[in-house]
């Protein structure tokens, strides 16, 4: 069958940027932040063929709902638009074979380049939409769930319940004795900010549930300086947690590096201020952390993203995603650690039902704990637009 012109190829006909606050802004995940108003930022790319992509990604601010992200992707609209598209990638090739077969597989990282080229006046989120919404298409052409497309053998894995910032230990304990009738064994704390403090709620949730089989881990928020690392990392320890995240700043790589020779408890960076490829080659040459952890929306997308995934492989570390918004914010997140076996563990907040989106289908948690992909090409989500776009605080809409 004779290769298609370019004549042939679609082009990108038409953008959609869709802005949504959701949920409740009780919550904040840092005793040092206010409650924060959750937005996603959603985009929809339609080609001249009909087929459409989607990518959302959140983003956390104070008093209302956040545009900027959806400004960020104004300027690079015009580029976009009228762009003819090869075929997006493979189907049945890994995360590290993606990027060594023909040109045309090339679009999408082509595509990437040159928005990053657009850093740092377009921030990683902006670009991060784009991109989501590139592999998303390219999945549904294949007629492929992402997390096939991207190479992976599993549509399950184990999720663990993120748990905002609560008032007191008995609220803590009330919230874990919810989830655990709704299937979760796996919970993250994020408390006070204060070692001792946080010590004090650690030992409570050992107290409370030490023979349980349930498993814990604490995110400090970046708030300790070192001496009260240790001192948190000792108490986690004893209580069997799985891990420590965020004890310190991220950049602050001798503390790591010093912390973590002082135990033998995971320590994991909070994973969003050393997001950028080159940032985590630069960190991990410090070796203070015990796993990569990055966002998809703070590092720009799936495809830098996959670069990180091999890089964690290649220093033998697991590969922790930090997950935080809507089903539809977090799916990009899903599939790639669906698709990445060093991944072990996927990130839920909690309570579910403030971080629901109008007319977008969750992500399956089922009564044991575990997070499964739908069957559906691409995202695999449900979206109902009319009741999106009705909720909606700002819409744009190009056409070619």
């Amino acid at each position: 069958m004779p290769a298609a012109s370019i004549s042939d190829r679609p082009v990108i006909e038409r953008i959609r940027v869709h802005v949504i606050g959701f949920g409740s802004d009780r919550y904040s995940w840092s005793a040092l932040m206010p409650a924060m108003v959750n937005t996603d930022t959603i985009v929809r790319i339609t080609l001249s063929d009909g087929s459409e992509g989607v990518g959302a990604v959140c983003s956390c601010v104070e008093h209302g709902v956040d545009r900027a992200v959806a400004e960020g992707i104004r300027p690079l609209i015009p580029g976009l638009i009228g762009r003819e598209l090869a075929d997006l990638g493979p189907a049945d090739l890994g995360p590290s074979d993606l990027d060594k077969t023909d040109p045309n597989l090339a679009e999408i990282d082509r595509i990437w380049d040159w928005m990053s080229w657009r850093r740092p006046y377009v921030g990683n989120p902006s670009i991060a939409a784009i991109d989501i919404a590139l592999w998303d298409l390219a999945a549904k052409r294949a007629n492929r769930p992402l997390w096939a497309h991207l190479g992976g053998s599993r549509n399950t894995m184990p999720a663990y319940a993120s748990i905002p910032v609560l008032e007191d230990h008995d609220a803590n304990i009330a919230l874990i004795e919810g989830l655990t009738a709704d299937g979760f064994g796996l919970f993250k704390f994020h408390y006070k900010c204060v070692a001792e403090a946080d010590i004090g709620l650690i030992e409570a949730i050992d107290a409370a549930f030490g023979d349980s089989g349930l498993t814990f881990m604490f995110d400090a928020e970046c708030a300790y300086d070192l001496e009260a690392a240790k001192r948190v990392a000792a108490a986690a320890e004893a209580a069997g947690f799985l891990w420590l995240e965020a004890p310190m700043p991220d950049r602050n790589l001798a503390d790591y590096a010093a912390l973590k020779a002082a135990t033998s408890l995971p320590i994991l960076p909070a994973g969003i201020t050393i997001a950028d490829e080159q940032d985590i080659v630069n960190a991990l040459a410090h070796n203070g952390w015990s796993a990569v952890r990055c966002d998809t929306a703070s590092s720009g997308g799936l495809t830098p993203m996959r670069r990180i995934a091999d890089l964690a492989a290649a220093h033998e570390m697991n590969f922790e995603l930090q997950s935080w918004g809507s089903s539809l914010s977090t799916a990009a997140n899903f599939h790639l650690s669906l698709a990445t076996p060093h991944s072990r563990y996927f990130e839920v907040p909690v309570p579910r039902q403030d971080f629901d989106l109008p007319g977008v289908s969750p992500i399956a948690v089922n009564a044991s704990g575990t997070a499964t992909a739908a069957e559906a090409p691409g995202l695999g989500l449900e979206i109902d637009w009319t009741e999106l776009e009705a909720a909606s605080e700002m819409v744009l809409d190009v056409r070619g």
